[in-house]
C-alpha cells in the first residue's frame, strides 16, 4: 500500500473491535482524516501514547481502498496538562468538537488548525481562564469560517457608534438597543429574530480578539460579568450557525 507522511492533531478517537483504535486527525494540508489504528489499546502498543485524544504528531498512514492505517507517529506536543484541570480539558473537548462538526473530510484546513494548535496551547499552559480560551476560540473560529460577526457599524442601521450601554447581539453582528429587538429567546433556542444584550466592555473585548494578532487575541483583562457575558455570546453565535 501507499504510504504518506502527515503532520496532525488528533480531535477525536473511538474504540474498534477487541484493541484498536480509529482516529479523527486534522492534517496539515489534508483536513480531516479517518484513520485506523491496529492494536493502540494493547498496554505494550507502540501507539498507545501517539493514539491518544489532542495528540499533534507527525503520523505515517499507510492508504488503503477507503481508509487510512496507523504505521508510525512521532509526537511532537501531548498537551498533557489538559488532562489535569476538568475545566480545561471540558474547553479543549469544546474546541475539537466544534473542528468535528464544521469540518469536511479531505479539504484542507490549515488556518482552523492554527487556531486550534494555538488555543490548546494557551489552555494547556493555564495562562487564561478556559471561559476565557473558549470565547476567544469561537470568536476567532466564526472569522475564519467566513462567519465574522460585524462589530463596527449596526446591522440594522449601519450606524457607526453605539450609544448604550448595552448592545443588542444579533446572528449577523451588533445593533443598536434603540431597535427594541426581542430578547425572550434564549441562546439554546436561538433564532433569525432572537438577541442577547452585550454591554460595551464586552464589545471591547469582541474588537480586540477579532481584530489583534492571534497570539495577542487571548491576552486581556475582563472582570467575570464580561467574560460571561463573551462565553453567552459566542455560545449564541454558535448556536445560531450551527445547532438551529
Amino acid at each position: 500500500m501507499k504510504t504518506i507522511k502527515v503532520r496532525g492533531l488528533i480531535l477525536r478517537e473511538f474504540e474498534a473491535g477487541e484493541s484498536d483504535k480509529r482516529l479523527l486527525v486534522l492534517c496539515k494540508g489534508q483536513g480531516r482524516l479517518m484513520v485506523y489504528a491496529r492494536g493502540a489499546r494493547k498496554p505494550l502498543s507502540k501507539f498507545m501514547a501517539a493514539a491518544q485524544i489532542f495528540t499533534y504528531a507527525d503520523f505515517v498512514l499507510a492508504k488503503g481502498p477507503g481508509f487510512y492505517s496507523l504505521t508510525q507517529a512521532d509526537i511532537i506536543e501531548s498537551f498533557y496538562p489538559l488532562r489535569e484541570d476538568y475545566d480545561r480539558l471540558m474547553a479543549a473537548y469544546k474546541m475539537a468538537d466544534v473542528c468535528d462538526k464544521t469540518l469536511w473530510d479531505n479539504i484542507e484546513s490549515d488556518d482552523l488548525m492554527h487556531l486550534l494548535l494555538k488555543s490548546l496551547s494557551i489552555l494547556a499552559k493555564g495562562q487564561v481562564s478556559p471561559h476565557q480560551a473558549l470565547s476567544v476560540f469561537l470568536l476567532r473560529f466564526f472569522d475564519v469560517y467566513g462567519l465574522r460577526p460585524q462589530t463596527d457599524a449596526c446591522v440594522i442601521c449601519d450606524i457607526p457608534n453605539f450609544n448604550s450601554d448595552k448592545i443588542m447581539l444579533l446572528k449577523e453582528g451588533l445593533a443598536c438597543a434603540s431597535h427594541n429587538l426581542s430578547t425572550h429567546q434564549p441562546p439554546s433556542v436561538s433564532s433569525i429574530f432572537s438577541s442577547i444584550k452585550i454591554s460595551n466592555f464586552t464589545l471591547l473585548a469582541f474588537k480586540h480578539i477579532l481584530d489583534s494578532n492571534l497570539s495577542q487575541a487571548f491576552q486581556f483583562n475582563a472582570t467575570e460579568n464580561v467574560l460571561n457575558e463573551l462565553h453567552n455570546a459566542t455560545s449564541f453565535l454558535w448556536n445560531c450557525h450551527f445547532e438551529q
